[in-house]
């Protein structure tokens, strides 16, 4: 899944828009924007199998052991943008894979500090957050929720659309900075500027599914500290076609 589709028409058509708005331009410079997603660390109620939304708790202790190789890729890359859910779990996840004191330092590099974004929160389970599976699994609405997770919202939930509506929101957001920028600040020959979201499962889940048409939100499984990589080109206003490139644990990561 590693393009947006593999239609050959719908590549011909893009290719001619690109040369038609920048000239022929070489692979690398066909994208705007490079997303590192990375999910937050273990917590007990992940451990405990449990639903985990907008409840606000920490990480497991020993989420430094977790998060070191993670922490350990991200040394001396430059962020242009860093997004973090406001949520403990990944204020603190983010606290130890690009420290303050490194970021102070100039040792990892970012265009300004991380910014805190609530658009960026795991789905709102409402009464079912912190429930098992076992917990909800006779209850007639938690099953047909699990079958159509689009049309029921959870009790003192959020509902699908509005999940879907804010993740739209923050990616028209990445849109309105990325043209705003100086066009003296790129030339075609830089690699697209890097944008690290330190968010949740369901969020990069659906982030991809937002993305790469064809790709369901249950084709990715990201483990707590791991990270996709996804490039994006903006083809118009608040439309991208998009690829992963790679997960934290590959070798070209």
């Amino acid at each position: 899944m590693d393009a947006v589709r593999s239609d050959g028409t719908l590549k011909y058509i893009l290719k001619e828009q690109e040369k038609q708005a920048c000239g022929h331009v070489n692979e690398d410079s066909q994208w705007d924007l490079e997303l590192v997603l990375v999910r937050h660390g273990t917590t007990l109620w992940n451990r405990e199998r449990r639903y985990l939304g907008h409840t606000d708790i920490g990480l497991l202790a020993g989420a430094g052991q977790e998060l070191e190789p993670l922490r350990e890729k991200l040394q001396g890359r430059f962020f242009a943008r860093i997004y973090c859910s406001d949520l403990m779990r990944c204020r603190q996840t983010l606290q130890i894979i690009l420290p303050e004191s490194e970021l102070k330092a100039g040792r990892t590099l970012s265009a300004k500090s991380p910014i805190m974004e609530p658009r960026l929160r795991e789905l709102d389970f409402g009464e079912w957050d912190g429930k098992t599976y076992d917990m909800l699994k006779n209850v007639a609405l938690y099953r047909a929720w699990i079958d159509e997770p689009q049309r029921i919202t959870p009790p003192g939930g959020e509902s699908w659309a509005k999940f879907e509506h804010r993740l739209h929101e923050f990616l028209d957001s990445l849109y309105e900075w990325r043209i705003a920028m100086e066009p003296q600040q790129l030339s075609l020959a830089d690699a697209p500027p890097s944008v690290l979201v330190v968010t949740h499962g369901g969020v990069i889940r659906q982030l991809a599914h937002m993305l790469i048409p064809g790709h369901g939100f249950w084709s990715l499984h990201p483990k707590p500290g791991e990270a996709l990589r996804i490039q994006l080109r903006l083809i118009e206003p608040h439309k991208f076609m998009a690829k992963i490139l790679s997960h934290s644990l590959d070798e070209n990561w």
